[in-house]
């Protein structure tokens, strides 16, 4: 937070996600915070929801074209889910999210911790369609998601 705001005059409270990979869960905090947003609060998802598998980021794997089209479907389900206009429907999507093309290939199982911050955000977005920008890490798209 300190690249965000060198003076650090902004409090800042840090929350973790559960060790249970249960998106039902973590949807859940983030609509328990969600009313903080009316008070100008800002709900922040430290992660690499995209890519997160550390064992093939560094691999090599991610110059392979074949790979590159798993995570860009992985990519696709993961958007189409979390810039769902309703909190309803999002929930309802991320809730099947280990079900996703690639899962377990971007996330492996207990190492969603970097998913997980996304889902919670999710969650807290309230109604209406979100937006979403791409950074290229390694040769691949990387996408950062928000709800204004």
């Amino acid at each position: 937070m300190l690249l965000i705001n060198p003076a650090a005059d902004v409090p800042v409270v840090q929350l973790s996600v559960l060790e249970s990979e249960s998106p039902a869960d973590h949807f859940g905090m983030g609509r328990a915070l969600a009313s903080l947003r009316d008070s100008n609060v800002a709900i922040v998802g430290s992660g690499f929801a995209s890519f997160h598998n550390l064992r093939l980021m560094f691999s090599g794997i991610t110059g392979d074209p074949t790979f590159k089209q798993r995570n860009d479907a992985w990519s696709k389900a993961v958007g189409e889910a979390v810039l769902e206009k309703t909190v309803e429907e999002r929930e309802e999507k991320v809730k099947e999210w280990r079900k996703w093309p690639g899962a377990y290939e971007m996330h492996p199982r207990g190492g969603a911790e970097h998913f997980l911050p996304l889902v919670v955000c999710a969650g807290a977005g309230g109604e209406g369609q979100g937006g979403s920008y791409k950074d290229s890490f390694n040769g691949l798209d990387m996408y950062s998601y928000y709800w204004a």
